[in-house]
């Protein structure tokens, strides 16, 4: 029996990540100190603007100081509120930039032929975030490092996006390894930023146990912040998509499973791309309900596994487990339950703990 859409929405939010507590996110939240040679070149180029130096000055004083360590310039970047990607799309649409070589990476600039334009048009956000602070008297490490720990969180918001999705997979990926399935690519449970699996033209993130025979197709999408309405509407599409490739390449007996992993709160923010999502995957998991991957992959693999799940959670997942209960036993997670398995066997996964039968 298969859950209806309204008891798989309530399913996602009963098990909506808490990204705020997760240990990789909090990686994101706060940024290393400023190290000694990071508060010196803040301070000159400070000193400058007190002097009252002019956009070009300031621009050839910051090549200077960046040209040891080209990394130099991303936080100079940084504490004015920039991004990586910002200063370089804000030259390639220049008029005065046209027949010129923009470098794809910020590090590139100092040496490039479009630093007598991306100098001044660093120098002028430095002079107004930096101006004030010099008006006030508030020139100091102190301030700098204020600056440091305020602009981190947008400076690493498109990366930590990124990651974001990739982990999905990594997770997943290892769970995969740690119970003994096979799937493709195998390297991501090393590298989740590896290429995906690809399947008469439709990308998977993972596929269980390969391409040439494939049995469960995995997609994985995380979103921890309000994305809006194209990124809602392109989730539910590529498992539409997905969906369609395998009803038109497989015959109903050896059809692949098509699995979703699905969390986070930006899912909130428009319902309709989190119902196409769950309305076209034939089964779905979450970070807390991983364990559900795991049954999904040995039951088509001819792996059995004994799940330990905590009492009300086996009733929730009634369905799902039915669907199942030829590849799974579950037992309640006691501690009886995890004094039955060595410390090699047990799995944690999410909510569950996995024991290799």
């Amino acid at each position: 029996m298969t859950e209806t859409l309204d008891e798989r929405r309530a399913e996602f939010e009963a098990h909506l990540w808490d990204h705020a507590e997760d240990a990789f996110q909090k990686e994101f939240d706060f940024r290393r100190p400023l190290d000694e040679s990071e508060l010196a070149a803040l301070a000159q180029i400070a000193e400058a603007i007190e002097e009252g130096k002019d956009d070009d000055a300031i621009a050839e004083l910051v090549r200077g100081l960046v040209a040891p360590d080209r990394s130099g310039l991303l936080i100079i970047m940084q504490v004015v509120g920039l991004t990586r990607n910002k200063i370089i799309t804000d030259l390639k649409a220049s008029v005065a930039a046209r027949g010129r070589t923009v470098p794809g990476k910020p590090e590139l600039l100092p040496r490039s032929d479009v630093w007598h334009l991306a100098g001044p048009y660093l120098a002028e956000r430095l002079r107004r975030v930096i101006e004030p602070l010099c008006s006030a008297g508030l020139v100091d490490e102190g301030a700098f490092e204020a600056l440091n720990q305020a602009t981190y969180p947008g400076w690493i918001r498109q990366q930590r996006a990124k990651l974001s999705g990739h982990e999905a997979e990594y997770r997943l990926a290892v769970l995969l390894d740690q119970c003994g399935i096979p799937f493709a690519p195998e390297q991501k449970k090393d590298n989740p930023l590896c290429a995906d699996a690809t399947l008469n033209g439709v990308s998977f993130d993972l596929v269980v146990p390969d391409t040439g025979t494939p049995l469960v197709c995995v997609k994985a999408t995380v979103h921890t912040a309000n994305i809006g309405q194209f990124g809602e509407s392109k989730d539910a599409l590529e498992i539409t998509e997905a969906a369609a490739m395998i009803g038109e390449n497989f015959d109903e007996g050896r059809r692949p499973i098509l699995l979703t992993l699905i969390d986070g709160v930006g899912f909130r923010s428009n319902r309709a791309g989190l119902d196409g999502v769950l309305g076209s995957a034939d089964e779905f998991c979450q970070f807390e309900t991983l364990w559900k991957a795991a049954v999904v992959s040995a039951s088509q693999t001819g792996i059995y596994l004994t799940v330990g799940l905590p009492a009300d959670h086996i009733e929730a997942h009634s369905k799902f487990l039915e669907r199942y209960e030829g590849a799974v036993e579950v037992e309640e997670l006691t501690d009886d339950f995890r004094a039955t398995i060595t410390n090699h066997a047990l799995i944690e996964a999410g909510e569950g703990v996995i024991r290799i039968s």
